[in-house]
């Protein structure tokens, strides 16, 4: 009979969590629908925001959007937060953070729950469209009124080339990195190179990535396996997010020392100052 209760009073908390999650759906549309200045916008967002995750009393909000930053004052950034990119016309913008000041409560390895990841996507890709449509006005009506207004005039969103698929990759490399035991598979470093670190990868572009490895065979066997569940799982992502079908999506280049030491192959690439791999974990020895 208890555990009965015990799950009837789960199922009661879990509603009112998702019940505080609509409300805040709710306050981003006001906010909208008050068609204020973005600096504005951005500071109702940070202000309204907090009551829809489990803890309000420790959660603040922080935007950044084109290099500025809205936040409230008399709070400190911690280790403990989630945050969403904000994308407009497939340009990545900026991004809204959700922070806990002190701790409470882990699940699994966060303090966050999994449906308010999910809600703030939902908040974040309902700003992006928000300023995508009142910038596009703001364009139609440049174009309508003065003709001969200057292209640099035009709101840079809409005129730019998509960059939200070199961020993407760039972010699942660093993934991969962290993932990565440098001592298991006997691997010195890992960096970034190609269209993903030069910000001009499309999306049909692989992850190029330039790993610097020691002796063991047998250990670089099995890291090219690992390597290769990666490169599966991501195309496969990547396929349902843009359509484009591969047979993986990472390139990987392998160098050893004698290819650093003797500037062969993409051993050039460590190191050189004006092409230079990006590196993204390196062992120190």
């Amino acid at each position: 009979m208890l555990g009965k209760e015990y799950t009837f009073q789960q199922k009661i908390d879990e509603l009112k969590e998702r019940e505080k999650e609509l409300k805040s759906l709710y306050k981003v549309e006001e906010a909208i629908n008050q068609n204020l200045p973005l600096d504005e916008f951005f500071m109702q967002i940070v202000k309204r925001l907090s009551s829809g995750w489990q803890y309000p009393e420790i959660c603040r909000i922080k935007i950044t959007f084109e290099d500025k930053e809205y936040k409230e004052k008399y709070w400190d950034e911690t280790e403990w937060f989630q945050q969403a990119e904000i994308v407009v016309d497939d340009n990545v913008l900026g991004k809204i953070e959700v922070f806990y000041t002190a701790f409470r409560k882990m699940v699994v390895d966060s303090q966050f729950l999994p449906e308010e990841q999910k809600l703030l996507n939902a908040i974040a890709a309902r700003i992006g469209t928000y300023i995508f449509n009142k910038r596009l006005e703001k364009s139609i009506e440049i174009l309508q009124n003065e003709k001969d207004k200057p292209m640099a005039d035009v709101p840079h969103v809409l005129i730019g080339q998509p960059d939200n698929h070199w961020i993407w990759r760039k972010n699942m490399a660093e993934i991969i990195a962290n993932k990565l035991d440098l001592d298991r598979f006997d691997v010195k470093g890992i960096y970034l190179i190609g269209s993903t670190k030069n910000a001009n990868a499309g999306p049909a572009s692989d992850i190029d990535l330039l790993v610097h490895v020691g002796d063991d065979a047998e250990k670089l066997m099995e890291f090219k396996a690992w390597m290769e569940g990666w490169s599966l799982c991501l195309s496969e992502m990547n396929y349902l997010k843009t359509g484009y079908k591969t047979k993986g999506l990472i390139d990987l280049h392998i160098v050893t020392d004698e290819d650093i030491r003797h500037k062969t192959s993409f051993g050039v690439m460590i190191g050189n100052h004006t092409d230079g791999a990006k590196p993204i974990k390196v062992i120190n020895r």
